[in-house]
C-alpha cells in the first residue's frame, strides 16, 4: 500500500515545527545563567546589602529588645488566659 503524499507532507511539517520549537527553547535557555551562577549573584547581592546597611545604634537596639520583651510578656498572658478558658486561638 503506497503512502499518501499529503500525510507525508503533514508529518514533515509537524516535525519541522517541533525542531524549530526545540531550537527556540535552546536559544532562550542559552541566555540564562546557570543555577549556580544565579545563586552566586544572589549571595553577592546580599553581602553587598549587608555592607550598605548601617548598624543599629545602642538606643535602637535597646528599643527593639524592649519591644520583643513586651511582646513575649503579652503572649505569655494571652496563653495563660486561653488555657484558663480552654479555648483555641
Amino acid at each position: 500500500m503506497p503512502l499518501d503524499p499529503k500525510i507525508i507532507r503533514e508529518a514533515q511539517a509537524a516535525y519541522r515545527q517541533w525542531n524549530e520549537a526545540e531550537l527556540r527553547e535552546r536559544l532562550h535557555a542559552a541566555d540564562k545563567p546557570s543555577t549556580q551562577e544565579t545563586w552566586r549573584q544572589y549571595v553577592a547581592l546580599v553581602e553587598f546589602c549587608w555592607k550598605l546597611a548601617p548598624e543599629p545604634s545602642e538606643w535602637q537596639h535597646a528599643q527593639k529588645q524592649e519591644a520583643l520583651a513586651q511582646y513575649y510578656e503579652r503572649i505569655q498572658k494571652f496563653e495563660a488566659w486561653r488555657q484558663l478558658r480552654g479555648k483555641r486561638a
